[in-house]
């Protein structure tokens, strides 16, 4: 699993220029696979269209976070290319939920009408030495040679990060420091619009002291499309579910388990969202609730031993449904264990079936803080 830690004392512009350069040739392949998927899934008529939506999300990121902004503008200048494709690389799943003719404030559902999937399936239970929260990451098949882990130090605003990503991303899912994890869920939202990129929320949701805080962070952020976001720390847990104009809170810490896949809980959701006809997400989570519920989770490592299930595969939880013919089809592209009460992150790139995940703990020189 590679891993690349983003440079202590550097500024923002300077961390995105070091993740840049260090993986140039992939981050423009993963934006030239993004791009194309965009206009074959989404409708687009060109890529210069897809561009010059992604462009517009950018000042929607510089009111939002500063910090994040420049760091994604370092990304595009490591990499030699620009921030719009930068753009298209982070926030593809909800970029292909807009408007492709240009009703980009609440549009309708993006006039491809493709079916592509972008799966994930969570858990979170109280096991007995301390919550944990897993999920695998299931996108596009052809992403799994761009994952890695990245590991964002303490900036001031913000404490040390372990996330799991790709080759150009801001990250996806992970925990601070403080302990305070998040994991996400895609939905298919029918009024997608020009928003806050989702994974630099992701970033500034770690910022936050406390499960709950983040919880409030993201439900008053200027979010553009759908996600299940799920924060949690070592004394709570909060599931939001999100269109582009709705949030709600689906889950406040209630119960010992809790499991959720690509479908919404809510119903307000639910009626602004939509699940694709080859989706998997019913059998997934009906996979993983009936684990947790024949036994409980005993840890971490037992979690991501649920992540590995394959029963009925394809559409298990590990899963594959890409095929030569299709080899953009959705897949397990990766999964993460977060021990909140441990502070320690387990995560393996690929398939999660018959893998030993890696263990990544944060720097040994330094205590963790409590989460408040």
């Amino acid at each position: 699993m590679r891993v690349l830690e983003l440079p202590a004392g550097a500024g923002p512009r300077e961390r995105g220029r070091v993740h840049g350069e260090a993986f140039r040739h992939e981050i423009g392949a993963l934006a030239d696979i993004r791009t194309y998927l965009c206009r074959r899934v989404g409708g687009f008529a060109s890529d210069e269209a897809i561009l010059e939506l992604a462009k517009a999300h950018l000042p929607v990121l510089e009111r939002y976070d500063p910090a994040l902004y420049d760091e994604l503008l370092g990304i595009a200048e490591g990499a030699a290319t620009t921030p719009a494709r930068i753009v298209v690389l982070n926030h593809y799943t909800d970029l292909r939920d807009i408007d492709a003719s240009g009703g980009h404030a609440g549009g309708a559902q993006a006039p491809g009408g493709g079916d592509e999937d972008a799966g994930c399936s969570l858990l979170y239970a109280r096991a007995p030495a301390g919550p944990v929260l897993a999920q695998t990451w299931d996108m596009h098949a052809t992403a799994i040679p761009y994952v890695m882990m990245l590991r964002v130090p303490d900036t001031g605003d913000g404490p040390e990060s372990i996330l799991l990503s790709l080759t150009g991303c801001l990250g996806m899912c992970g925990m601070s420091r403080r302990g305070v994890g998040i994991a996400i869920n895609n939905l298919h939202s029918k009024d997608a619009r020009i928003g806050v990129v989702w994974s630099a929320l992701v970033r500034r949701a770690l910022r936050e002291p406390s499960a709950e805080a983040a919880r409030d962070h993201i439900l008053q952020s200027p979010l553009g499309s759908g996600h299940h976001y799920f924060v949690a720390d070592d004394r709570a847990a909060y599931g939001v579910e999100t269109s582009g104009a709705l949030r709600e809170v689906v889950f406040d810490g209630a119960g010992e388990n809790y499991v959720h896949a690509n479908h919404c809980r809510s119903d307000a959701v639910a009626n602004v969202s939509r699940v694709p006809a080859t989706s998997s997400t019913h059998e997934r989570m009906a996979r993983l609730s009936d684990s947790v519920s024949a036994r409980p989770v005993e840890g971490p490592l037992d979690a991501w031993a649920r992540l590995e299930d394959q029963e009925g595969y394809p559409k298990s939880v590990c899963g594959n449904l890409s095929t030569p013919e299709n080899p953009h089809g959705t897949a397990t592209c990766a999964g993460i264990s977060l021990d909140l009460r441990n502070r320690v992150v387990w995560a393996e790139g690929g398939f999660t079936n018959n893998v030993a995940p890696a263990r990544f703990a944060f720097s040994a020189d330094e205590p963790g803080e409590e989460a408040t």
